[in-house]
């Protein structure tokens, strides 16, 4: 099996539904099997119904059945249900196996897109993708695939059966059947884009769902939620009615396909009619008795029969197709963010030089600071201080690869790069923001970042940044769980635990932004002692801080300022948002 992380492999849905249906290539065998055997005990019903009704009709004196006729026919209708029950079992399993393969399909590339999934894939948009959208797939996995031949096979099957006692019927057949095969493609596209549309509308209705909790507080505080509950309920409006487009499509396809096969139907049986009143004698190779007509007016219906269910079914095909066209969209961004961190790898920074350099805010093009100029090399420090408002933190974020520069060069090891979104810059760089950002998870989760570190390692880490004891005394130690921002932690042992993260993963570059502004001081003055074993070690470190700092410990201070009209519009800001908090 080849590699599925090859994008062009998926260049179109069917492509990827195909490959898809490979992993459970063993079950839809044995379910087109289990069809055919299926339409077989069909024939063999029709054969026995019709030869015992003409000798009832034509018999004389009639007799009743033997045992053994008896025992033939429940044996069919045994033989036909045990292989209706089978096939509904193992589409089931066929189906599970198949959805479960596209969850870990999807699972392993939202994971290596991680936060790149933002903002081309919202959280209700990846949520509905990984969950919904997957498991609305049941019915396709589970009949579709395998019907998807039974349409052919079985009425071919049927068309042998009739044409060995008549040869107008079958070519009845084979011109009204596909009528119903058009119609179910002229449906189908009627019913892929409905279906997209109510994919989007429900997308629609998480997003607006979610942002709308996130933000529930500020909502109440401003006195709108009452306009806000109606924008949720007109969106669900809108979804409810593109749900009922899907469906009134679904029924009016059944219904049609329905009507097209009692036409068809009742024109064999109207050839038949005629044939027995003797008004022509073509079709028949030897005659035509009661058995022929009975056992070809049974068939009919069997005829028709996969080509109705695969209508029924045909609307499932198109919501398949879309889930593989949001899956799609989510390998090209895989692909994409792959691309980018081959064809732009870095090597090891040695060094770093800043000319000039203008960090911007938003998707303003406009410097919040005066050109910034230094250079730094391995083992240095540089702090960077001013006071609040003057860019150091947005510096920092151009510095790490989260915001674009307005002006300047960032130089690493003497050649001039662009560091935004450089997943190779990332791998290098260390970003610890005012309050340590801790993960939702176990401590071990907290350190290794995915990676894999033997419990020894961790507790050197955790021992060179002073929190080993710390950890040895929490319940489970590296197992013990903590939540978002670090929990029960204080803000100097989450620092720690930050601080002991930066001592595992040896990033060349660490940057800090205002690290020991609430600390007391003396977790402060050890979080720098742990700090400067960093260094080093070999680390650069950028600081960002208003306070006083011993000069000892830093190569190079670097003053922000904040140009004259960012900073009269900052203040603007601030009187503008005291008015409204005093007004509210």
């Amino acid at each position: 099996m080849k590699d599925n992380n090859h994008s062009d492999r998926f260049s179109t849905p069917v492509k990827l539904l195909s490959y898809a249906e490979k992993t459970a290539r063993t079950e839809s065998f044995i379910s087109v099997l289990l069809g055919l055997l299926q339409v077989t005990m069909t024939i063999a019903l029709a054969y026995w119904v019709a030869s015992h009704l003409h000798h009832a009709v034509y018999q004389s004196p009639y007799q009743l059945p033997d045992t053994e006729s008896w025992a033939y026919l429940v044996g069919i209708l045994v033989t036909r249900s045990l292989a209706t029950f089978l096939q509904s079992r193992i589409g089931n399993y066929a189906s599970i196996k198949i959805r479960n393969y596209l969850r870990n399909w999807a699972l392993e590339r939202t994971t290596r897109l991680n936060i790149r999934l933002f903002p081309r894939f919202k959280v209700a948009e990846v949520s509905n993708l990984l969950t919904s959208e997957i498991d609305k797939q049941f019915g396709y996995f589970a009949e579709y695939v395998a019907h998807r031949k039974l349409a052919v096979y079985m009425p071919v099957a049927v068309l042998i059966a009739a044409a060995s006692v008549n040869w107008v019927v079958p070519l009845i057949l084979l011109f009204t059947g596909p009528m119903m095969v058009v119609f179910m493609v002229l449906v189908g596209w009627k019913a892929g884009d409905a279906s997209r549309d109510n994919l989007q509308q429900l997308n629609r209705l998480g997003d607006l769902l979610t942002d709308r909790l996130k933000n529930l507080q500020p909502l109440q505080l401003v006195g709108t939620t009452e306009q806000e509950a109606d924008a949720l309920f007109k969106q669900s409006e809108n979804y409810r009615q593109s749900t009922m487009k899907v469906l009134r499509i679904a029924f009016l396809s059944g219904t049609v396909l329905e009507f097209f096969a009692a036409v068809s139907v009742a024109l064999v049986a109207v050839y038949l009619g005629l044939f027995f009143l003797g008004k022509y004698d073509i079709g028949s190779w030897s005659g035509l008795t009661l058995f022929e007509g009975v056992f070809l007016l049974m068939l009919a219906p069997e005829f028709y029969a996969p080509l109705r269910k695969m209508g029924a079914l045909y609307h499932q095909k198109t919501d398949a197709v879309t889930l593989a066209e949001h899956l799609i969209k989510l390998d090209e961004a895989d692909a994409a963010a792959t691309k980018e961190a081959s064809s732009c790898s870095l090597p090891d920074i040695q060094s770093i030089r800043i000319e000039a350099l203008v960090s911007g805010s938003g998707n303003v093009n406009r410097g919040v600071h005066r050109p910034v100029s230094f250079e730094l090399n391995t083992g240095e420090a540089l702090l960077l201080k001013g006071p609040s408002g003057t860019g150091k933190t947005t510096l920092l974020d151009t510095l790490a690869g989260l915001r674009t520069q307005v002006g300047g060069k960032i130089i690493v090891n003497g050649e001039v790069t662009d560091v935004f979104r450089q997943q190779s810059w990332y791998r290098q760089v260390g970003y610890m923001p005012q309050t340590a950002e801790l993960l939702f998870g176990s401590l071990r989760e907290n350190l290794t970042l995915g990676c894999h570190y033997a419990d020894e390692v961790l507790f050197e880490a955790l021992r060179a940044a002073n929190a080993e004891s710390l950890v040895r005394s929490l319940p489970g130690q590296l197992d013990y769980v903590i939540s978002d921002g670090g929990g029960r932690l204080s803000g100097g042992q989450a620092q720690r635990i930050a601080l002991a993260r930066v001592f595992l993963h040896q990033p060349s570059l660490l940057l800090l932004d205002e690290p020991t502004a609430n600390l007391d001081e003396q977790t402060a003055q050890e979080f720098m002692q742990q700090l400067e074993l960093y260094r080093r070690r070999g680390g650069m470190v950028i600081m960002s801080s208003h306070l006083h700092h011993k000069s000892d410990f830093f190569d190079q201070v670097v003053d922000l300022e904040a140009p004259a009209s960012v900073s009269q519009s900052e203040s603007e800001t601030q009187a503008k948002t005291t008015r409204e908090t005093h007004s509210l």
